[in-house]
């Protein structure tokens, strides 16, 4: 890996932190720069959902998050004046983390510098800043990076630079990337981490109250605050006296008798939603917040930074690797900007429940009321229903199976025989080759196990489903009599599936997307 030019991180926030942890684990060196003098202390995400727990599993850091979050069943809506309370309930999950856990977002950042430093030995340029950002002549990347202490400027060549330095991104404006959308209009977003006394809201919910003119957020926090988000349409910044003086009028307003102290923090911003055009201009990628803006609704932001990175680290190391073809490095965009649009849709269905100030309770609460409306949004705002099926490559000669999920859908956990689970498999950095041999097909399974392992002994490892394990396996992934094949992705997500007797068409995928060792 000596001859692989490093890769250039701009930001550490989440996106950028997995982008440097994940390409460090599959040996490829990177740098990640900060402007800022040191990390932020306070946050506005506070959730972590489903999938990106299941992301930090296979990492091998979710139980740090575990041991000191809260989890919280989920969403449970008041409307004024109306008895009737839905919830979006994610115990119903299929994953090993049916909840959402709250955590504050300068915690989940500390935890993944800790892993980024002791873990990976990588540590953060802070003060330092991208000043220059231009192609060579032959398409290469030049850059000059300032140290905004001294002021002394150091020059670089990296292989590839990626933004992921938020909705100001320096790297997009240098490639003159549009970033195009629109605010909420006249929306005031507000939020506190306070004490209280006498919290009287259910502990294991987060809480959303709707009037007509405003909306009201609680939640207890893990340190023993508690977030409280208002917004409205700035009346409550306009008002005289305190911060905590008009946060308490808000929470007095929906019949809440609790009362906010001091705050330990207080901030306020206006709600944008923007999508940059292109992800990809030649070796510059823009992941994360430089690439899509959102309203805070259900708190999918930052998971879906975390899923942006997730998704582009691999194939940038494989393609750096030269594992993969290059165009592996295409379907980034391709991957992601629908799912970030879908983000965006979703986030939109969200406010028009909780933040459609001036729309009345009884058609808000219509929305909650359509056939399956709890389980579509918990699983999209999980994380757990995104798929990249409409995205995949359409694969020539398959016998078309009618069961078990598609390519590009997450691969399901499954618990197995051994006490294992499925997702025990993937915690490596190739693809896994799952082999669902009947019985009759044992030598076919360990055939076509032996030959893609001579073929991509790094890329590729196979699990072979023993017979035990089969009935469980296939109550998910469907079954048939000639057994069955799935490729998942480093990411999780299925890249191939086939009935084992299309073993030639599972070659002829490989040969055209990896390259054999």
């Amino acid at each position: 890996m000596e001859n692989i030019k490093p890769v250039l991180i701009v930001g550490s926030g989440p996106t950028g932190l997995i982008l440097a942890a994940e390409l460090t684990r599959r040996n490829v060196p990177c740098r990640i720069i900060d402007r800022k003098e040191s990390p932020t202390t306070s946050s506005r995400a506070f959730t972590i959902h489903a999938r990106t727990l299941e992301i930090f599993e296979t990492m091998g850091i979710v139980d740090r998050y575990l041991d000191t979050g809260i989890k919280s069943f989920g969403f449970l809506f008041n409307f004024e004046g109306l008895e009737k309370k839905p919830v979006l309930d994610f115990r119903i999950l299929r994953s090993r983390y049916p909840y959402i856990l709250v955590y504050s977002q300068a915690e989940t950042e500390r935890l993944l510098r800790e892993h980024l430093i002791e873990d990976h030995k990588i540590k953060i340029e802070w003060n330092t800043e991208l000043s220059s950002l231009v192609k060579n002549d032959d398409n290469t990347l030049h850059v000059e990076i300032k140290d905004r202490a001294t002021g002394d400027i150091t020059t670089m060549d990296p292989s590839y630079v990626i933004g992921c330095d938020g909705v100001h991104s320096f790297v997009r404006k240098s490639m003159g990337l549009p970033f195009e959308g629109e605010a909420y209009e006249g929306m005031i977003m507000q939020m506190m981490d306070t004490s209280t006394k006498g919290y009287d809201c259910d502990p294991d919910w987060i809480q959303y109250f709707m009037k007509d003119q405003n909306f009201l957020l609680t939640t207890p926090l893990p340190n023993g605050n508690h977030r409280i988000l208002i917004s409205d349409m700035g009346e409550t910044a306009k008002t005289e006296g305190s911060r905590v003086e008009a946060y308490q009028e808000v929470i007095d307003g929906h019949g809440l008798d609790f009362k906010v102290v001091e705050p330990e923090w207080v901030t306020q911003w206006v709600i944008w939603k923007r999508l940059a055009n292109i992800y990809r201009e030649g070796d510059v990628f823009l992941c994360g917040d430089s690439a899509h803006v959102h309203s805070p609704s259900g708190g999918q932001g930052m998971n879906s930074c975390i899923q942006d990175a997730w998704n582009l680290a691999w194939k940038l190391a494989m393609v750096l690797r030269g594992e993969a073809q290059p165009a592996l490095l295409d379907t980034y965009e391709v991957e992601r900007k629908p799912i970030a649009q879908q983000v965006i849709d979703g986030t939109d269905a969200m406010h028009d429940i909780i933040m459609a100030h001036g729309r009345g309770m009884t058609e808000r609460m219509a929305l909650t009321e359509t056939p399956g409306w709890q389980t579509s949004v918990t699983e999209l705002v999980a994380g757990i229903s995104y798929t990249y099926r409409d995205h995949m490559e359409h694969v020539e000669g398959l016998v078309d199976l009618s069961d078990g999920p598609a390519a590009g859908d997450r691969a399901p956990d499954v618990n197995l025989s051994s006490g294992r689970r499925l997702f025990e498999a993937f915690q490596h950095t190739g693809y896994t080759l799952i082999l669902m041999p009947s019985d009759s097909d044992q030598d076919s399974a360990k055939k076509i196990s032996d030959q893609v392992s001579e073929l991509y002994s790094s890329s590729i490892k196979s699990e072979i489903i023993d017979a035990e394990s089969r009935e469980a396996v296939a109550e998910i992934y469907g079954s048939d009599n000639n057994g069955r094949m799935y490729l998942v992705r480093p990411d999780g997500y299925i890249a191939f599936r086939s009935s084992m007797n299309d073993a030639k068409v599972l070659h002829q995928y490989l040969a055209d997307h990896l390259i054999a060792k």
